[in-house]
């Protein structure tokens, strides 16, 4: 098995080669639902690109295992991408898609993976800030010279209170990686790009170009022309359609807050029932309870959570009286396209980016609250002559109405162009702190874009793991432990800094495999690159926490300090030499693991790093000892083992009676 990126072919030539990254849409159809979203965006847009035969346009997936990318065969790209989940294109089902995409992501653990250097350009289309790995890979496709192109869809973790913790973590990581290393980031609208430049303004960030694609419907009338020739509805009574994801910015309690009001009004039968069509999202937990305690208020209102297909959402839009769309917070807004598109009036707010998917053509609601929304539903939809008033206005519309009339290829050109813009560019990386150029390749002697050397701190333990919140104040044992356990570094027992994480995902790269909640492990064959610019002038020394487990492993090393060949005992300090030079030069150390058979996990872990002067001896002290104390503890728990005790006499039997 390959352990890193050693193929090129059959992407050599003089033809120039973009790196795909399909993972997000592979990954999602082994769920077996319709795709909707970051997934339908994908799924339209990459067999257009490829079929642009003055580039080669090679798919790719992430085997995260390996934390690297491998090309996706031509039946593969054949059964999930050229016919796979387009929109009235589909050629397979929901469970052969999934089984395709299953095999392909098993074949990937094994297969000869992508050279990536100064010669590759990555397009990453998918939602890159949900996986931790992909934007490790990403960093190490940027340290190896590649230039990188990100589609920007929103930044509604960091604006938006609707997502978990650990999400928001992650997408201020992700915003850092696309700002750092993007060569150029496209967006879906003009909200998302001013979102980010006032982002990467207030980072101190430089802010790579990017055109706005905007959006086209995911599902068109024309697809499914069945869907308008049949007379049957998919529902039994007039309704209205809320077509989103179930989380707290698409405001689904305001809208059930509204229909409540309606009813009181006017009489459940004066009001259209509201049926609600998506997955089950973040922080919905108010909508959910009022839907279930009031029995979705007598049934006037449905919630079909489980994945619908294509088809069936078409004949929704098709026969819904109207649409609904209360969300506080959009990259785009593809429910309100798709509503127009059928001809539907979409009633939603002035928020974001829905003006832009809307137009003149939808009809907003003054305020994001129940009452504005009842009354605006009041006015306009239930109002038959007002309601008739608006379907004409859009029927009037059609073809000529931008909003109606972009297409996929449109998308797909405006992101061929900034690819195009990316590969003939004279400046084709955007680094915050870089600080020399021609950053060396993966193999040290490639040159390309400007490599990011991040700035670190002089004796200043950087740990590789993302530090998890505090406990809750009410559990205070289990504060304390947070702050004398994970809330201080392993090696110099220093306090956590939550930011540590802008100067780490630069600075560790390589073929590092899904990042661990103690750190990042190297395999044998793989190899740790750590970058950063020199703190002050003279010879310096990295030293590495290792994760503390039974065994030893063989590296070797090779930077500026000379080369390394060492055997590590797992869970003590390692040290490599960076050798001399002036404050703010680039170093770079290589670390690669050529053995770990005597090893209980077969890996080196790595879970923190410090710079320090190569004559610190105090420093380095504390080190040694904090290293010694882990592996001390691991070596107590061991012994105390059930199977420690029961193996003593083979142990005694065999001369190695230590600990027995």
């Amino acid at each position: 098995m390959n352990s890193g990126p050693a193929l090129r072919a059959p992407y050599a030539g003089a033809v120039p080669v973009v790196l795909m990254d399909v993972s997000d849409l592979v990954e999602f159809l082994q769920r077996r639902e319709s795709v909707s979203g970051v997934q339908r965006v994908i799924a339209e847009t990459v067999p257009l690109l490829s079929s642009d035969s003055s580039i080669t346009w090679a798919p790719v997936v992430l085997d995260r295992a390996r934390g690297c990318f491998v090309p996706l065969t031509d039946q593969e790209s054949q059964a999930l991408l050229a016919a796979g989940a387009r929109s009235g294109v589909a050629a397979l089902s929901r469970e052969e898609l999934a089984t395709a995409a299953s095999a392909c992501l098993a074949r990937a653990h094994t297969a000869e993976a992508c050279v990536i250097d100064a010669q590759t350009t990555m397009l990453f289309l998918g939602a890159v800030w949900i996986s931790d790995v992909l934007m490790k890979a990403a960093w190490t496709a940027h340290a190896a010279g590649a230039r990188c192109v990100y589609l920007l869809y929103d930044l509604t973790p960091v604006l938006e209170t609707g997502h978990t913790a650990a999400v928001n973590r992650l997408f201020h990581r992700y915003l850092q990686l696309i700002l750092r290393t993007g060569s150029a980031i496209p967006a879906i609208s003009q909200s998302s790009r001013k979102d980010l430049a006032t982002y990467a303004a207030e980072q101190d960030l430089p802010l790579p170009p990017g055109a706005v694609t905007r959006l086209p419907c995911g599902i068109t009338p024309t697809a499914f022309p069945q869907v308008l020739q049949a007379s049957s509805a998919p529902w039994p009574r007039a309704y209205a359609l809320f077509v989103g994801t179930v989380e707290s910015r698409k405001q689904h309690i305001i809208a059930l807050q509204a229909w409540q009001q309606l009813i009181d009004e006017l009489g459940a039968d004066a009001v259209p029932d509201l049926v609600c069509i998506g997955r089950l999202g973040w922080h919905s937990d108010a909508f959910l309870d009022a839907y279930v305690r009031t029995n979705g208020l007598s049934g006037k209102v449905a919630l079909l959570s489980s994945s619908v297909p294509d088809a069936e959402l078409a004949a929704f839009y098709a026969h819904a009286q109207f649409t609904v769309y209360p969300s506080r917070y959009e990259g785009w807004g593809l429910p309100v396209s798709e509503s127009l598109a059928f001809g539907k009036a979409a009633v939603i707010t002035a928020t974001s980016s829905l003006p832009e998917a809307g137009g003149d053509l939808a009809v907003y609601v003054a305020e994001a609250s129940a009452q504005a929304l009842a009354e605006t539903v009041r006015t306009e939809m239930l109002d038959s002559t007002r309601r008739e008033g608006w379907e004409a206005r859009i029927r009037q519309a059609q073809g000529t109405d931008e909003r109606l009339t972009i297409t996929w290829s449109d998308v797909a050109a405006t992101i061929r162009d900034a690819v195009v813009a990316t590969m003939t560019s004279a400046s084709t990386t955007h680094a915050a702190d870089s600080a020399q150029s021609g950053g060396a390749g993966m193999n040290g002697d490639n040159a390309g874009p400007q490599g990011i050397y991040p700035t670190v701190e002089l004796g200043r333990e950087y740990v590789l793991a993302g530090l998890s919140p505090t406990p809750d104040s009410g559990y205070s044992d289990q504060v304390m432990r947070h702050l004398q356990d994970e809330g201080l570094t392993p090696l110099l027992r220093q306090p956590r800094n939550p930011a540590d994480y802008q100067v780490v995902d630069p600075a560790v790269v390589g073929h590092l495999g899904s990042p661990q909640t103690w750190g990042v492990e190297v395999r044998p064959g793989a190899h740790a690159l750590i970058r950063f610019s020199r703190p002050v002038d003279g010879p310096l020394v990295i030293v590495l926490a290792t994760r503390s487990m039974p065994g030893v492993v063989r590296i070797e090393a090779t930077g500026p300090g000379g080369p390394v060949f060492d055997q590590v005992y797992l869970g003590a300090a390692l040290t490599l030499p960076v050798g001399d030079g002036p404050a703010g030069g680039g170093a770079q150390v290589r670390l690669t693991v050529t053995d770990a058979s005597d090893s209980i996990e077969g890996f080196l872990g790595l879970r923190s790093f410090v710079i320090l002067r190569a004559d610190d001896l105090q420093a380095r002290l504390v080190a040694e000892q904090s290293a010694a104390r882990a592996l001390r503890q691991e070596l107590d728990f061991i012994t105390g083992t059930r199977s420690w005790k029961i193996t003593a006499p083979l142990r005694r039997l065999k001369g190695r009676a230590a600990g027995s």
